[in-house]
């Protein structure tokens, strides 16, 4: 918490995002095959939306500039921002007695912001 709040005072604050989803990723990673997530049977994953359309975001949406820079930042080619609709099926059967496997693991349900921002991997 601290680091965080002198990365925004010293106005370096859009530096937290990235570092926290790494953060996060890194966890679900670590913490879904232990003894107290797999062990017990529970999956354990996290969910990376792009852009979904919500109260907060329909007025960045609405005001063409405001777009341009949303849809630059978070490109999302597959039918471009979501609807919370299309999130919640994918929450439902991660969370679902159907989902025996799945763990550990980020899915990026974003219309494809993280394959063009990330690219092909090649690092």
């Amino acid at each position: 918490m601290a680091a965080a709040q002198a990365a925004v005072d010293r106005g370096e604050g859009y530096a937290i995002y990235g570092s926290t989803k790494a953060a996060i990723a890194r966890w679900i990673r670590r913490t879904a095959v232990t003894a107290d997530w797999a062990g017990a049977g529970i999956p354990l994953n996290a969910v990376a939306p792009g852009t979904v359309v919500t109260p907060m975001t329909e007025p960045m949406l609405a005001s063409p500039d405001l777009r341009k820079i949303v849809d630059a930042t978070v490109p999302m080619p597959l039918h471009g921002h979501a609807r919370p609709a299309q999130i919640t099926p994918l929450l439902a059967w991660l969370t679902s007695p159907e989902n025996e496997l799945v763990t550990g693991q980020v899915v990026f349900i974003d219309g494809g912001a993280d394959a063009v921002l990330r690219g092909d991997g090649t690092w």
